[in-house]
């Protein structure tokens, strides 16, 4: 694909936004800014609800490290990797979505373009750039209720996920988290209840355990692993407990109207920016 008619695509895509959002802001004595994921959940959950930052860096356990060599081939990004380009790659998407956000911890949720390509290891490899600060960690939690890959990429065995969570009370928070392999990264999976995802991550259950997830480490950050944009409404529905959306592109293979379609699924004003993948 030829980046410079992505680039041109996306200024385009900001132009014609920014001349609505001009003309909106003419018509009103008060601009107001956009509300982040956490400014959301803030609003939809009541205070009663709301819980204090009990958490730290220092719980996060990693019984079953992965070696360097499964990582490598998993393509995994890890601390002394030869390929550094990749790894600075990462970690410059890390510092602009750092950059775009103004305060604390963040929540961002990855997607594809393509409905046939998996962002899993892509979304993993965000949430180990983030982690790779020793005074941080990371929490990737998989909304693909469809089938990813995540067992592949982490050394603990994944049994009930989220879905099953929102779906049964009786699964705790602690049942459903595990350790990555990697250090200070944990993972949620999806769990075994496809049917109805949308209501799932519409619900108050899933209202409260993402704010509960945001909220009780200051250190941690969130990486939210969604279907692919065009296939399903999944990652719209999202996008509300989210701070920035990143999408996955396949490269050469996805053509520039269905990447501006998906910018604007998720809101272009949301969107940092594009990966692609091989």
């Amino acid at each position: 694909m030829d980046q410079s008619k992505l680039y041109k695509a996306f200024e385009r895509n900001k132009t014609q936004r920014s001349l609505e959002t001009k003309a909106e802001t003419q018509t009103s004595m008060v601009k107001t800014k956009p509300k982040t994921g956490t400014q959301v959940l803030n609003d939809l959950l009541p205070s009663d609800t709301l819980l204090t930052r009990e958490g730290s860096v220092k719980d996060i356990r990693n019984p079953n490290p992965l070696s360097a060599s499964v990582m490598k081939k998993n393509k995994l990004v890890y601390s002394g990797m030869k390929n550094r380009a990749v790894l600075n790659a990462y970690r410059e998407l890390r510092i602009k979505l750092l950059d775009e956000h103004e305060s604390g911890n963040i929540a961002v949720l990855m997607s594809s373009v393509d409905a046939k390509d998996s962002s899993i290891v892509t979304a993993m490899n965000l949430a180990i750039s983030f982690a790779l600060d020793v005074s941080a960690s990371a929490l990737l939690v998989d909304c693909n209720p469809y089938g990813t890959d995540l067992q592949k990429l982490v050394s603990a065995k994944l049994e009930a996920g989220i879905t099953d969570y929102v779906l049964d009370r009786e699964i705790g928070l602690e049942n459903i988290i595990y350790p990555s392999g990697i250090d200070r990264v944990s993972v949620i999976p999806a769990g075994h209840n496809p049917l109805s995802a949308v209501e799932q991550f519409s619900s108050r259950t899933m209202q409260e355990l993402i704010y509960e997830l945001k909220n009780r480490y200051s250190d941690r950050f969130i990486v939210i692993h969604a279907p692919p944009v065009l296939s399903s409404s999944e990652a719209r529905v999202l996008t509300k407990y989210c701070d920035r959306s990143v999408l996955t592109v396949p490269y050469g293979r996805a053509a520039i109207d269905a990447i501006e379609d998906c910018v604007e699924a998720l809101g272009a004003a949301n969107v940092s920016g594009v990966v692609y993948q091989q």
